[in-house]
Formats: C-alpha cells, sequence, structure tokens
C-alpha cells in the first residue's frame, strides 16, 4: 500500500490500494500507521543501499523489459523479464545477471521499457563499492528522453576490482537522475558487475610430432589461473583443463592445431596455439618371399635412426641369413612410430633360366640377349657382354651368374636368311607442297599402299602410307609413315601501339598452338611493358608463323588530392591536386585548386590528365560539421531552479544565474536563489562551429518560505477509471490554480481556474473520451505538477 499525506494533518487524507483505488482513512490511524512505516523503512536504508521510491506498482506497464550487454567475458541477458512484482518496483538480479569484464574494456548495452509507455533510464555503477551511487563518476548514463523503443550505448571500465554494483532506474516520461529519488511510474533492477584482470599468456612446448595411430600429450604452464584447451582459436568449446592435454587418436598423417588459454575469474588470456604434426605411419617392407642360391641373404628393415628387433634377436638395421626360414622385424622410429614385415627366405636353389626359343630371321645378324642383372656372363663366342651379334648360321649358349652365385646356362639355335630393310623414316608433317618416300633396297619387288609398284611413290595428301618389299628369297620387310600436310596459320600482333597503362597484354592468336616469343615466354598471351616483342606460333600440325609489335607504355599520372576535410555550415574549403598537367573536377571545373562551399556532405572527384593524354582519378570528401545549438527548460521548487539542458552537439556548458554567482559549467545544474525576484538565466554552449546562447527567465518568489509539497498532495482516484475521477489537493497557502487536462498529444481537452484557494476536490467527467492515457496538470504561480490518468472500461 502506498500512502500519499498533504502536509496539513488537520485537512484530509488519502491512500491507494493495489487495486489503485482510493479511500478514505482516519487520520489519526493512518499518522500513526505512517510513524512506524517511516521508522522501519528507516531500518531497511540503514543497512542497505538506497532504493528509489514509486508511488504506483509497475503492474500499470511502466516498467524495464530489456536489458544487456556485450562485450564482457560473460554479458547480462535480462530479457522479457516484465514487471518484477516486487515491493516498491525493485528487484536485485546480481545472483544470475552478471557482467564479468576487465578495467579499460568497452561495454555496449541496450536497455527498453515494456511497449505501453515510454521510460527514461538511468544507468549507475558504485565503482569503488562504497554502498553510495552518488561518487564522481557512477552516473553512467542517461536516455536524454523517453521512449518504448530501445536506447544503446556503451562505456568504459575504470580501474576497479571485485564486485560491485549496477542500477538501471526507469521512469514515466522523464529521465531519472538520482538512483534513490521519488517517481510516480517505474521500476529499479539492480545487477552484479565483476571487475577482474587479464591472466598471464600461458608458456607451452610447440610444435609436437605424433604418429598416425597414436595421440599427442600436449603441455603448457602460466603463473596463475587455470589453464583451458580448446580446438578452435576463438569461442569453441573448452575441451579439457590443467597444465597437460591428451589429443584423441589421429588415424591418419597431417598437420593439427590446439589452443590454450590461462582463465581466472572469468576472464581469459590471449590463446596460444601448439602445433602437432602426425607423422604418417611406418610402411616396413622386408620384400616378397624369395629363393636364392647363395649361401647367406642379406635383410634390410629401412628408416635409418630407429630402434629394431628382429625374430633372430638381432637388433640392428640389416641381418645377415645363413639358414632358410621366416624372419620378421619390429622397429620404432625416432618419432615414435612402430612397424613390422616379415619374409620367407628359402637358400640354395636356382632359379629358372631360358635364352628363348631357337630363332630363323631374313636378317644379316641376330642380337641374342641373356636378360640383365646378373653379375656376370660367359658365351661359347668367347664373348662376356650381356648382348651378342650372331651373324652366321650357328648354335650359341651363354652361361650367367646372378648375384646370389647361381650358376645357370642355355643356348639356342640361330638360321640367319638375309631380308631387306626397309625404313621409310619418322613420320612427316609439312606446310603444303607434296612428300617423296623412297622405300630403298633397289631391284626387289615393292608394294605401296596407294597401288603404286616402284622405289618410290608421291605423296600429296595426308595420310598413311605402308609399303612392303620383297627379296627374290621370300624374305620381306615393311614399313609405314604417317604424312601430314597442313595450312600455313595465319598470325598479327598488329600495328605498333602507345599505351596509357603499366603493361598491355599480347595475343598471339591461334588457339591451341604452341608460341614462343622473344622473351622466351610460351603461353598465347603475354603482358609486356615498352619494348620490341616477336612470337612465331607453331600450330597443332607443325606449321610456323612469326609476327613482330614494337609497344611504348606510358604510365598514367599519380593524381594526389588534399585530405578530407570538414567546415561550418557556409564555410569553404580549398581542395588541390597534384602530380598531372591539367585536372577535371567532378562539378566539371577545371580549376586547381578549387574552393568549394557544399551544404551537404559531397565527395569530390578530380581527374587529372599528363603530357602523354593519360588520366587518373582520385577523390577528396567535404563533410559539414554540426553547429552546437543552445536550450534548455526549467522548473522551480521554493528558491531553488532546476535546469534541464536540451542543448546538442556542444562541447561545453557555462551557465550565467544572473544573481552575481560564479560561472557553472555543469550540463544540467540546480541553482539556489537568495533573493526573490526575476532572473535572466543564459547558458553558453561551445561546439566545432563556435558558440551559442539561450536565456530564459526564472522568476523567485518563495525565498524564505517552507518547501511546497504539491507535487506529493495531489490526489486522483479512482485511476485508472471509466472517464469519471476526481482531483484533490491541498496547498500550504491559498492562490490561484488552475486545473488542466489533456490528451497524449498535449491537446487541452478542459481547463478550470481556482482563484484564491488552498483546497481543491474537483470532480472530472469525462465518460465520453476514448480508451486510453491522458493527463491532469495543476499550475500555480510558482509551479507545475502533471499526473498520468488512464481511462479504462
Amino acid at each position: 500500500m502506498i500512502s500519499v499525506v498533504g502536509p496539513d494533518l488537520s485537512g484530509p487524507i488519502f491512500f491507494v490500494n493495489c487495486s489503485g483505488f482510493k479511500h478514505d482513512l482516519p487520520m489519526r490511524r493512518l499518522y500513526t500507521a505512517l510513524f512506524f512505516i517511516g521508522l522501519f523503512g528507516f531500518a531497511q536504508k540503514a543497512l542497505s543501499q538506497c532504493q528509489p521510491f514509486y508511488s504506483v506498482a509497475c503492474s500499470s506497464a511502466d516498467y524495464i523489459e530489456n536489458f544487456s550487454t556485450t562485450g564482457g567475458s560473460t554479458n547480462i541477458t535480462n530479457l522479457f523479464s516484465g514487471c518484477n512484482g516486487m515491493p516498491n518496483n525493485y528487484i536485485d538480479y546480481s545472483s544470475t545477471q552478471i557482467l564479468t569484464t576487465v578495467p579499460a574494456a568497452t561495454i555496449t548495452f541496450t536497455v527498453q521499457s515494456g511497449s505501453s509507455w515510454s521510460q527514461g533510464f538511468g544507468i549507475w555503477v558504485d565503482w569503488n563499492d562504497n554502498g553510495s551511487f552518488y561518487d564522481a563518476g557512477e552516473f553512467i548514463y542517461n536516455s536524454g528522453f523517453s521512449s518504448t523503443s530501445s536506447f544503446t550505448s556503451s562505456f568504459v571500465v575504470p580501474p576497479a576490482s571485485g564486485q560491485v554494483t549496477m542500477r538501471v532506474v526507469c521512469s514515466f516520461a522523464s529521465v531519472p537522475m538520482d538512483p534513490c529519488g521519488s517517481y510516480s511510474f517505474g521500476e529499479c533492477e539492480d545487477y552484479a558487475v565483476v571487475l577482474c584482470t587479464t591472466p598471464p599468456t600461458p608458456t607451452v612446448t610447440s610444435p609436437v610430432t605424433t604418429c598416425a595411430g597414436a595421440t599427442a600429450t600436449l603441455n603448457a604452464s602460466t603463473t596463475s589461473g587455470t589453464l583451458t584447451w580448446f580446438d578452435v582459436a576463438t569461442g569453441g568449446t573448452a575441451q579439457g583443463t590443467g597444465p597437460t592435454f591428451t589429443t584423441p587418436v589421429y588415424p591418419t598423417a597431417g598437420l593439427d592445431t590446439m589452443w590454450v588459454e590461462t582463465q581466472n575469474s572469468g576472464c581469459s588470456s590471449t590463446r596460444v596455439p601448439i602445433f602437432i604434426t602426425i607423422n604418417a605411419a611406418v610402411g616396413v617392407t622386408l620384400g616378397g618371399d624369395t629363393s636364392v642360391c647363395a649361401t647367406s641373404f642379406l635383410l634390410d628393415a629401412g628408416y635409418p635412426g630407429s630402434s629394431y628387433l628382429w625374430s633372430s634377436g638381432q637388433g640392428t638395421q640389416t641381418i645377415s641369413i645363413t639358414t632358410s626360414g621366416t624372419y620378421s622385424v619390429n622397429l620404432i622410429t625416432p618419432q615414435g612410430c612402430t612397424g613390422t614385415d616379415a619374409i620367407t627366405v628359402t637358400l640354395g636353389q636356382p632359379p629358372f633360366y631360358t635364352l628363348g626359343n631357337d630363332t630363323l630371321t631374313c636378317g644379316t645378324a641376330l642380337v641374342v640377349d641373356a636378360g640383365s642383372g646378373y653379375s656376370s656372363y660367359s658365351w661359347t663366342t668367347g664373348a662376356t657382354t650381356q648382348t651378342i651379334s650372331v651373324n652366321i648360321n650357328d648354335t650359341v649358349g651363354v652361361t650367367v651368374i646372378d648375384a646370389n652365385g647361381c650358376v645357370m646356362n642355355d643356348s639356342i639355335i640361330v638360321t640367319l636368311s638375309p631380308a631387306p630393310n626397309v625404313s621409310l623414316g619418322a613420320d612427316i608433317t609439312q606446310c603444303g607442297g607434296s612428300v617423296m618416300l623412297d622405300a630403298g633396297n633397289p631391284g626387289n619387288l615393292y608394294f605401296w599402299s596407294n597401288s603404286t609398284s616402284s622405289q618410290t611413290t608421291t605423296a600429296s595428301s595426308s595420310g598413311a602410307y605402308s609399303v612392303t618389299v620383297f627379296t627374290a628369297a621370300g624374305c620381306s620387310d615393311s614399313d609405314t609413315i604417317n604424312v601430314t600436310i597442313n595450312s600455313q596459320p595465319t598470325q598479327t600482333l598488329g600495328p605498333d601501339t602507345a599505351i596509357c597503362l603499366s603493361s598491355v597484354v599480347l595475343d598471339a592468336g591461334n588457339p591451341g598452338s604452341t608460341y614462343l616469343w622473344s622473351n622466351a615466354m610460351t603461353s598465347q598471351t603475354i603482358t609486356v611493358t615498352s619494348g620490341t616483342y616477336s612470337v612465331t606460333v607453331t600450330d597443332p600440325s607443325g606449321c610456323t608463323v612469326g609476327d613482330t609489335i614494337v609497344v611504348t607504355t606510358n604510365t598514367p599520372p599519380n593524381v594526389s588530392v588534399s585530405q578530407d576535410t570538414a567546415i561550418c555550415p557556409g564555410g569553404t574549403a580549398t581542395l588541390t591536386a597534384t602530380g598531372a598537367l591539367s585536372y577535371l573536377w567532378s562539378n566539371n571545373s577545371p580549376s586547381n585548386p578549387l574552393t568549394v562551399s557544399p551544404t551537404t556532405n559531397t565527395s569530390y572527384y578530380v581527374t587529372g590528365t599528363d603530357a602523354n593524354g593519360c588520366e587518373a582519378s582520385e577523390i577528396v570528401i567535404v563533410s559539414l560539421l554540426t553547429p552546437a545549438t543552445a536550450m534548455f527548460t526549467h522548473t522551480v521548487s521554493m528558491a531553488t531552479a532546476y535546469f534541464t539542458n536540451q542543448s546538442t552537439g556542444a562541447w561545453s556548458y557555462s551557465w550565467n544565474f544572473d544573481d552575481g554567482s560564479p560561472l557553472d559549467n555543469s550540463q544540467t545544474p540546480a541553482h539556489t536563489y537568495t533573493v526573490n525576484g526575476v532572473y535572466t538565466v543564459t547558458l553558453t554552449v561551445t561546439g566545432p562551429c563556435g558558440t551559442e546562447t539561450y536565456t530564459q527567465t526564472v522568476t523567485i518568489v518563495d525565498v524564505g518560505i517552507g518547501e511546497e509539497t504539491l507535487e506529493n498532495s495531489i490526489s486522483i482516484y479512482p485511476n485508472p477509471n471509466d472517464g469519471h475521477f476526481t482531483v484533490t489537493f491541498l496547498l500550504n497557502e491559498s492562490k490561484d490554480v488552475t486545473v488542466e487536462m489533456t490528451d497524449i498529444s498535449g491537446r487541452v481537452i478542459s481547463a478550470t481556474q481556482y482563484n484564491n484557494v488552498n483546497v481543491v476536490n474537483q470532480e472530472m467527467n469525462s465518460g465520453d473520451l476514448a480508451d486510453g492515457v491522458y493527463f491532469v496538470r495543476v499550475i500555480t504561480s510558482e509551479e507545475s505538477v502533471t499526473k498520468k490518468v488512464v481511462i479504462q472500461r
């Protein structure tokens, strides 16, 4: 229950119950209740931070709907919280909604009211954690005006540590300027801010090597905090904690990276990478099972520098075996990779050997090959080479010894019958003309594929030409040649040229051909600078063509322009371009320098042309500064004037209160006068384009008179209502009073004037008005108080 009491305890008094209706209450009982309530409230305030006072519960839809932050290592995300339903519209979220950050960090926040009533916002942070929000620098934000739309701003965290309290306050149709003030409609929420220092960056061991099919153990250290491991450079889910971390098994060879950071009280250091090389699995091979004639055989496991264990007990890379059997080896490389293999070796059994079949040939000689890979050869002709040439009819044999000492031999019968040797030569490709083909071997019989029968024939078109030559003894020989007669390619690089570029692309054309440029390039196109260039083009048929071109390249001018600038409205800027011979600006002016006076932010382009006619462009931006405007409103309570600064674009403020007091440089001051009178208050603001002033007169009539309590004495009931309600208030002295009712746009619906009264009890009959929000304004010569009225049927 919220009580509203006038200063005169003998007059009427009202209270508002939870439904919003007000009722009479006997004066003495209410006074006694308020006395004990006041004592209880004083005790509560002494035990905790102060709280603002709201005369109407936030269920009227005046509340903080959303509040969130970004930029911390943890952030506040209190969204769609609605009316908190707690006493005095206050709730403490500091146990669940925590902003964790470090000094000098920039924190961005967004705050928004419910969608029904416009709210203004104020935000405070008790940086020194002394239980007060009134210290310098602790009022970090005011919204400047009220709205149902969201407000977004930011602040920089000052040097501080520990956990402190952030307070967010809203009030209807105004901006709260006191974290513990009195308001009609609104809500107050407290949050926790944890201030910590960035922990030290960890020291790591990197790179790390492992093998496919194995894990890798990673190590890191730090002077304080907890080491936390990640598989991504930013974000992600922690994979483990502590000074060591074992990766999963790597199935294949490759590269991997893990990251580690130090965490301390919600703050994290920079993540440090550890690079992991996964070596391929060892592929030991002793070769296929084998039989050798030797009495010993050398086995080699490979991978020098590894550790070895043979099935025969040796620990060396190679072993010499003297007994047939199956032998296996296991090895471990210096990287820890393992491998194994086995082989079966049979000693003393020679392999099969043959020179081939007996041979009849029409040639004058026959080359007989005993095969490669043997350590020695011994022919029946006395030769010791791998091959011999037999030029008589004969039986020839050979004895060979292989690397294992096995001795093998064989022989064949060679019968020779001289045969013609026909060779048409290599395939011919030429550009145009015809080709004369000659089968040689004069005096024999010739059969050409083009149905001619002489020793020579003429090929005048592309195709395959073959010939068979028979001797009188019936020996024959044949050959085939492919003749390709192609057309000559065409190619031109064009006339000699000069361009305004640093390079030019030359194209030799004839796609699919091969190219040889004078600069040794072999592509169809090349990029060149000044010089003489030639190219030879060979098409797929082998035909060639060449051309030469002289290229002169002129480099475009290096145009530069004066820096971007900002001017005040009505001012001028001088733009200067350099690096060329002549200039043309985007406003078609050839002047240089160019003087401009734009009325909006404007980009100016300039194109410079050099002596070769080459051009280049540059841009400069001229921006308009926004002049400062001076504006303020004020209210008067007794002898104190409260000023609301509505200036824009100002850097500094100077207030002259017209009473001889020193100038005040506050943004939104309050000033107490000591003498009644009419004062001309002047606000001078300074901005980017100089100073601006604004004046208002302030009337002070209550110096020495007790505090006026019109704000607290006004009672509207019932509220909400159906258009019929009563406005009651009590003044501490008789005066002229006007009671107005306006809609939300400010339009006056009704107005009643009272002369020389100190008690007003006015019944309002607005039953013909539509449902919605309206305002009742009580105006005296000293002050004006506005109350919200809700008509809801």
